[in-house]
């Protein structure tokens, strides 16, 4: 039985877990069913302009639903592949028409499905790299979510324009039987276009740096604001005096419990892209989420981060 792999951005969509995962860094980002299935979709009409109505009618399926779903959709799509609504690389609005997802940066690959045990580094023939420290922000989970606020996995960037339909890689077809060399033979394939990929991407689009912020303020905690080369930094007064209560109370907690946190932040429109790592001695946890229109109330901001930082250091295994 052959299976059909899909990739955008040098993100593979793996429709099993809903998730998505970085060919680059091995980064993991779920999606909601919905918002998965929105890109499925999406993808299986690449290069096509797709109505609202269509969209709505294949995706929630004659669902009642408001009026904001598909856009929020769409929106948490291009967070998660690191598109936006300014640029429109990827996910495109069309006027008075729809959406369409650019041909130029999906591919897709079809193997053979065979009963293979793999590494934990590999799905289905796909080599996922460790990720190193400074990406530490990749594990994405779903959480509660308040009124106007919402969490998705979020960013990692890396970009992979290679052409699909008309020019599709062609499928892989193994010439040899044993299992082993099939693998071998797809594994090679797709390094050689992810590697082509990132040197691509790299000296086209834009790059994303980390710089620290608030160094030494905090004795178990580390922050860092994600943005791009040449875009100005995000002003400290607007997110930075919203939170520092809140950070400084995790802070305490932690550092009894022995626990070291690294946060990442990035602002996109009226997106606060916030992910944070949680480390000690015996256990890891991460989480990415997507706040919308953070800015309006900062109580329930800094109540959501609370919360589920706390959630997730309580998941933390305890250390004998």
């Amino acid at each position: 039985m052959r299976k059909k792999y899909y990739t955008v951005n040098n993100w593979l969509v793996d429709l099993p877990s809903g998730s998505l995962i970085s060919l680059v860094t091995g980064e993991r980002k779920r999606l909601g069913e919905y918002q998965l299935k929105l890109l499925d979709v999406l993808l299986e009409n690449a290069g096509k302009i797709l109505t609202r109505e269509e969209l709505t009618t294949l995706v929630w399926e004659r669902r009642v639903i408001g009026n904001n779903s598909l856009p929020n959709a769409i929106h948490a799509l291009r967070s998660a592949l690191e598109d936006d609504g300014k640029q429109q690389r990827i996910i495109k609005t069309i006027p008075k028409k729809g959406y369409l997802l650019e041909q130029a940066w999906c591919r897709f690959v079809e193997k053979e499905s065979e009963e293979i045990d793999l590494p934990e580094t590999e799905i289905d023939g796909f080599v996922l790299p460790t990720l190193s420290p400074t990406a530490e922000h990749s594990a994405a989970e779903e959480a509660e979510t308040a009124p106007d606020t919402a969490m998705v996995a979020e960013p990692a960037p890396t970009d992979l324009p290679v052409p699909v339909e008309g020019s599709l890689v062609e499928p892989v077809r193994p010439r040899f039987q044993h299992p082993l060399i099939t693998l071998a033979i797809l594994l090679v394939t797709i390094l050689i276009g992810a590697v082509a990929g990132w040197q691509y991407a790299g000296s086209q689009g834009p790059k994303i740096v980390a710089s620290e912020q608030e160094v030494a303020v905090y004795s178990n905690i580390r922050i860092y604001e994600l943005s791009e080369s040449n875009r100005l930094e995000m002003s400290k007064e607007d997110f930075y005096s919203k939170i520092k209560d809140t950070l400084y109370a995790i802070n305490q907690q932690i550092k009894t419990q022995s626990v070291t946190m690294t946060v990442y932040y990035q602002s996109v429109d009226q997106t606060l892209n916030y992910t944070f790592a949680l480390k000690s001695r015996c256990d890891n946890k991460q989480l990415a989420m997507a706040i919308y229109h953070w800015r309006i109330d900062p109580t329930q901001l800094n109540n959501l981060i609370l919360r589920e930082t706390r959630r997730k250091i309580s998941e933390m295994e305890t250390c004998s």
